[in-house]
């Protein structure tokens, strides 16, 4: 904090007052850069000189003392140029170790010793006043606990605030008794700070409850108002500007942030009721429309389904646009129970939805039907040529690699293994017989091939009239 030139163009215009931490004032002379607790001569009135009575400070607590009959007071005397009953005063010397130090800056300190003893010349000062005609003498308490209960009951009874720093406290409550409780500054600093931390913490919990409170009248204040998802602020503005609930709101701003608040919770309100009541729409159309034919057109459905859902579509859908009242009036309406959601139910874009769906669902049927067919078939003609081939197997010893189809066909055109494979996709009946006879032509040609090595690696040669057991 900065200083107070004090005087005009004499000496005392060198003196600058200024005010220590805990709320003492003191004095600077800025040409003998002298620092002192007392108020220099140049500074006194009249009346002060010629008093008898000097103010000094113990602990940051003003006394006086009479220089003319050495005695000592807590209470200022009323008259300045005659002494009082004086108090007891026990001789002790006055605590030295608050007194300014050298030139401050632009902030108050305190002084240091040398500069103390420079400017208040003998060290001895007067006794301090061991007793008090006030009332409110020092409590010694026995524990640090209950000093500190003490300490901050004191602050509250200043009402000390949250906001409030360590020099303002101290200059409320520096003459208060219970500021002492706590025998050092450490520690009436920490209880102060704590002391802080909890009205802080009650501050913002109050400011919380009040704010929770605005809330909810501001909301049901828009509960009266014709308004829906789709107004905005400044109409609810021009409605209700003079509303007690709404004036409570401080600033412009928050009183916006609680509208949007406001109608987002609305918007979830009526989603959610919406989304309920499309989705068991969506879910009767949709069984209705179970059985649709993958041939059925848009055009079509669309009739069926309107003649039969009718009833629930929006209502918005019905209304006469040269007749349809203001969006706002007509959504108020949504929040009366007695009343219908002009945008519950279905719309058009949901029943062409719900076409197509069913049209995909019955793509998906038929190209299911129709895949299960063909395996059918497929499976069915591979069992129509596995009991023909097993039929073949039962002929093949009658084949030989000259036999043909037409000497083969008279004995099996009336068995079950061939009439089933007729008109079937694949291989006919005479395709697999010709297989069959290329099969034993190879096989023969590999067992003749063995045969010819085995002559030669013999030396073996054979003729027409070659005999059998010759051979083996």
């Amino acid at each position: 904090m900065n200083g107070t030139a004090l005087g005009g163009q004499d000496p005392a215009t060198a003196w600058v007052e200024y005010t220590s931490p805990d709320g003492r004032a003191y004095f600077y002379n800025r040409d003998t850069k002298v620092t002192t607790w007392e108020k220099p001569d140049e500074l006194k009135t009249q009346q002060e000189r010629d008093s008898v009575w000097k103010e000094y400070a113990k602990d940051g607590r003003p006394y006086w003392y009479n220089t003319q009959t050495k005695q000592s007071t807590w209470t200022r005397p009323d008259v300045p140029n005659q002494p009082i009953k004086p108090l007891e005063a026990p001789g002790s010397r006055m605590d030295l170790d608050r007194v300014p130090s050298r030139q401050p800056s632009m902030q108050r300190r305190e002084p240091s010793r040398s500069r103390r003893s420079a400017s208040r010349g003998p060290r001895s000062r007067p006794p301090v006043p061991a007793t008090t005609l006030d009332s409110r003498s020092r409590h010694e308490y026995k524990t640090i606990e209950e000093a500190e209960h003490a300490f901050t009951s004191m602050l509250k009874r200043h009402n000390v605030r949250g906001d409030w720093s360590w020099e303002k406290m101290l200059r409320a409550v520096v003459n208060d008794p219970d500021y002492r409780a706590l025998k050092t500054l450490p520690e009436r600093k920490n209880a102060f700070q704590r002391y802080i931390t909890a009205v802080r913490e009650t501050e913002l919990e109050q400011h919380r409850e009040e704010q929770r409170k605005q809330r909810t009248e501001f909301f049901a204040l828009l509960d009266t108002l014709p308004i829906s998802e789709y107004t905005r602020f400044p109409k609810v503005k021009h409605l209700a500007h003079e509303h007690r609930a709404f004036c409570a709101i401080p600033s412009n701003k928050e009183r916006v942030e609680l509208f949007d608040a406001y109608v987002d919770e609305l918007l979830e309100k009526l989603g959610g009721e919406r989304r309920r009541v499309r989705a068991q729409c969506v879910r009767d159309a949709t069984e209705y429309l179970g059985a649709l034919s993958i041939s059925a057109k848009w055009t079509d459905v669309k009739d069926k389904l309107l003649e039969k859902f009718g009833d629930q579509m929006m209502p918005i859908l019905h209304l006469n646009p040269e007749k349809r009242m203001p969006m706002d009036i007509l959504y108020f309406g949504v929040r009366d129970k007695d009343t219908v959601d002009p945008e519950s139910g279905l719309s058009m874009l949901d029943l062409l939805d719900i076409y197509e769906h069913a049209i995909t669902d019955a793509e998906r049927l038929e190209s299911d039907r129709r895949k299960h067919k063909k395996d059918k078939v497929y499976r069915q003609q591979r069992q129509a040529r596995d009991a023909f081939r097993q039929l073949l197997n039962e002929h093949v010893k009658e084949f030989t690699p000259s036999t043909t189809w037409s000497e083969f066909y008279p004995q099996i055109k009336h068995h079950t293994a061939y009439t089933e494979m007729l008109g079937q996709s694949g291989s006919t009946p005479q395709e697999m017989f010709w297989d069959a006879i290329e099969e034993l032509s190879d096989e023969m040609y590999n067992e003749r091939k063995q045969l010819e090595s085995a002559m030669r690696s013999h030396n073996f040669h054979m003729h027409v009239d070659t005999a059998f057991d010759k051979v083996c």
